[in-house]
């Protein structure tokens, strides 16, 4: 079983054998069958002559190849088209893009051709190697079959699919104005817009401009007659006026009104402009010389509420009306006798001009004259003679405009900035109260209006500004009612509430005219400590000391009492002698018209004078002695037996 293992290599050498055999000498006369195109050659059929296309030994000749593809060779040549600008590499490789022996398997133009020549999507060709012939416009979107009709072709004519394309328009489209502008059709028509439009053709005999631009050119120009374009070139017209393309809207024989109606309207240019046909408006000065004068709210009105148009009438027939004459065309509803006051204050026409003038921006901003007004009941006086009609007549119906309100009446136009405070009562109900009717400000209440408040203005409190007392706002509103009638509330207590904040008050002791005290004090009735005797002379600051200023208050004001017991303000004289539970009592022995002044009852101590000691003098019994720098009398304790103080034996003084 040797031979086994040679059995494979002998067959394939035998079919590798076969092939070769069949290549040369069998059915294959070459390398591979020619493509359809080129085997219809008579010099290469059959691939009896590969010289006609293979340079012996080196491949393809390019040079071949352009002996055929003659268009092709000049391209080289030139170096234009896209041949002429491939790399020298590449142009002289053929094959490198077309692909032959094939058969008909293979497209002769590779699907690697376009890519190699710098194209990446053959769909997307923009013809930049076509000299003067880029895509742009409409153009661009166009498949490449609709110029180059072979262009999918799978058998090329032998021409090529692409080259020998005429670029003169009339190649691919009608000349729709029959060789009378020439073959240039670019020239007028371009490729960026619509091919009627014809934007770039020169039309400067007649300017296209403004609403003229929309206009299909058959809208001027009809195909046959003397001003189709044929015979314009032929024999130029002058430019037709508005009149030889539109009818006249405003009545002129033998036409029909069908807009405003104007009489001597044949100069459209005065009115309209080719931007807005519909649009137009004469200026105020051109109005002006129509014998009317457009000011104010005409200036701005439409033309058709005056004029009319082919729906309504005008409201005036013939000449202009006078300016004054305003009711010719507008309506009021003043009343006659409003009407009749306006006429006889202002003739002529019909009283309407001595209010409302047609330089007025708007009717209602008329300024009715003060003589005029008062024919209404309402006279016209400061401020109200400089207010616009509308600041006071205001509303859609005749009955909120007037409402009949009367001069005195201020509450009918005016908010109540009191809100209210003086509702309940009437002297007050109307502002003139307090108020001139000429000017809000300054209000007139006063001295005399406020003695019958609750708080008479006198002294001082004639001369202080409103605002001084009445300075709380709430709510946006300055409180006049129920204001406090109590000094605290406008004043500092620099008592610190000593003597209380409530009726009487202050009052006690100072009056409106000045701080200064100028009442009595009564010491008893409001602090249950009459003054009486030498207290009465006594000034206020020797029992009440005065405090030193402090940081926002008056200075030196009276003080607390030093107390209500007479060792608060004087020195025991008797050195405690008298002090029952810590206190000392002066008035059981002292009264206060003089410290000198005794009324010490002898007779409830514990030695009742007899008729023997009342006549002798205390100092005889009370001795003072030394004590430091002071001498105290004694009277305690003092013994009551009658050898404390006399001695058995010894006479008295004279002998007895």
């Amino acid at each position: 079983m040797k031979w086994a293992r040679w059995l494979l290599p002998v067959l394939t050498l035998a079919l590798v054998l076969g092939f070769t055999w069949w290549d040369i000498g069998g059915a294959r006369t070459g390398p591979g069958p020619l493509h359809s195109a080129h085997a219809a050659v008579a010099e290469l059929a059959q691939g009896a002559n590969c010289e006609g296309c293979h340079r012996a030994g080196a491949g393809v000749s390019a040079d071949a190849c352009t002996k055929c593809h003659a268009a092709v060779g000049a391209q080289r040549q030139q170096g234009v088209g896209l041949h002429g600008s491939l790399a020298a590499d590449l142009a002289s490789r053929c094959e490198a893009c077309h692909s032959e022996h094939h058969g008909d398997a293979s497209p002769l133009i590779a699907p690697h051709a376009w890519p190699r020549a710098d194209v990446a999507d053959v769909k997307e060709y923009d013809h930049r190697h076509v000299a003067d012939f880029g895509l742009v416009g409409a153009h661009a979107a166009l498949d490449c079959a609709r110029c180059h009709e072979h262009a999918l072709d799978a058998q090329p004519p032998a021409g090529g699919r692409f080259l020998g394309a005429s670029q003169q328009c009339t190649s691919c489209h009608e000349d729709a104005h029959k060789g009378v502008f020439g073959a240039d059709c670019a020239r007028c028509h371009g490729q960026e817009r619509p091919w009627a439009e014809a934007p770039s053709f020169p039309h400067d005999v007649f300017p296209l401009a403004q609403a003229h631009r929309q206009v299909a050119c058959t809208g001027c120009h009809a195909e046959t007659g003397r001003h189709s374009v044929a015979s314009l070139q032929a024999q130029p017209l002058p430019a037709r006026r508005c009149a030889d393309c539109h009818d006249n809207p405003h009545g002129q024989p033998p036409l029909q009104a069908t807009a405003l109606r104007l009489a001597d309207a044949q100069d459209c240019a005065k009115c309209h402009t080719a931007t807005a046909w519909a649009g137009a408006k004469v200026t105020p000065e051109q109005h002006a010389g129509f014998g009317f004068a457009l000011r104010g709210a005409h200036a701005t009105a439409a033309c058709a509420t005056c004029h009319g148009d082919g729906e309504r009438e005008p409201r005036w027939r013939g000449a202009a009306p006078q300016l004054a004459a305003c009711a010719v065309c507008h309506e009021h509803d003043h009343g006659a006798a409003m009407m009749a006051a306006a006429t006889a204050a202002t003739p002529p026409a019909n009283g309407c001009a001595g209010c409302h003038t047609d330089t007025d921006a708007d009717w209602k901003a008329g300024q009715m004259p003060v003589a005029v007004h008062a024919a209404t009941g309402f006279a016209l006086v400061e401020p109200h003679a400089e207010l616009a009609c509308v600041k006071c007549h205001q509303g859609a119906a005749r009955e909120q405009r007037f409402p009949g309100r009367k001069p005195d009446d201020c509450r009918a136009c005016h908010d109540d900035v009191h809100r209210g405070q003086f509702d309940g009562q009437e002297r007050y109900a109307q502002c003139t109260a307090c108020h001139l009717p000429t000017r809000f400000s300054p209000a007139q209440f006063g001295v005399a209006a406020h003695a019958a408040t609750a708080f008479p203005l006198t002294g001082a409190h004639d001369a202080v500004a409103c605002a001084a007392c009445h300075g709380a706002v709430q709510a946006g509103v300055r409180q006049f009612h129920g204001t406090s009638s109590d000094c605290a509330t406008c004043h500092t207590d620099v008592h610190q509430g000593a003597f209380g904040s409530t009726a009487p008050g202050c009052a006690r002791c100072h009056d409106t005219a000045a701080f200064a005290p100028v009442a009595k004090f009564d010491h008893a009735s409001w602090t249950r400590y009459p003054l009486v005797g030498a207290h009465a002379k006594v000034d206020c600051a020797g029992c009440h000391p005065r405090a030193a200023a402090r940081a926002g208050q008056p200075g030196r004001r009276l003080g607390p009492a030093r107390g209500t017991s007479c060792s608060d303000c004087h020195s025991d004289p008797h050195a405690g002698q008298f002090r029952l539970g810590g206190a000392t009592d002066c008035t059981n022995c002292h009264v206060p018209a003089s410290f000198g002044e005794l009324h010490f009852d002898h007779d409830k101590s514990r030695f009742p004078l007899d008729e023997v000691h009342k006549p002798v003098p205390c100092a005889k019994c009370h001795i003072g002695y030394r004590s430091g720098e002071l001498t105290i009398v004694r009277y305690k304790p003092l013994g009551t037996a009658c050898g404390d103080c006399h001695k058995l034996g010894v006479p008295k003084a004279g002998g007895k």
